[in-house]
């Protein structure tokens, strides 16, 4: 398949004006190769209402975190579960929620950023994982966790400003 063979959508904005006011909703099972197959589709999506490249590629980073996090710890002790993943483009940003009904985060917050001096820390000591929510902290604005009725709610958006 060539990029000729892709089909064309009709509501896509002209060039270099981004579709604001375009709304998503998925809902897929928290599987690792389903999250990965939601991201690409998803990244196709938003690519078609013509969004700019880079906060794209810190979206996917982002949802890549956040997604694995809900499949390796929220629905660790479960063998099925779902994940829905609410997508708004306004005000100059994308924002996201991501809820699901696995384990809440521990003490009922976002876990704490871990930061490491490199210079006085070598590579051998630096702890294995732990880094994804100092990344998505970085990476978001308007982040933000919340317990309501028996599901996790997770809400940030990727400004598309830079």
């Amino acid at each position: 398949m060539s990029v000729e063979d892709l089909p064309i959508t009709r509501d896509r904005p002209p060039p270099g004006l981004p579709l604001l006011g375009w709304t998503g909703l998925r809902r897929f099972p928290a599987v690792p190769q389903v999250v990965t197959m939601e991201l690409v589709g998803l990244n196709q999506t938003l690519t078609q209402l013509g969004l700019p490249i880079e906060p794209l590629f810190t979206l996917e980073l982002v949802l890549a975190e956040v997604l694995n996090n809900v499949v390796e710890h929220a629905y660790e002790d479960r063998r099925e579960g779902m994940i829905e993943l609410s997508i708004t483009v306004r005000d100059h940003a994308i924002h996201c929620e991501v809820v699901d009904h696995g384990t809440p985060m521990p003490n009922g917050c976002l876990p704490p950023t871990r930061r490491y001096d490199l210079d006085a820390t070598g590579l051998q000591d630096l702890p294995e994982g732990g880094f994804g929510w100092g990344l998505i902290r970085d990476m978001t604005r308007g982040l933000c966790y919340a317990r309501e009725a028996g599901a996790n709610r997770l809400r940030f958006h990727v400004d598309l400003d830079g």
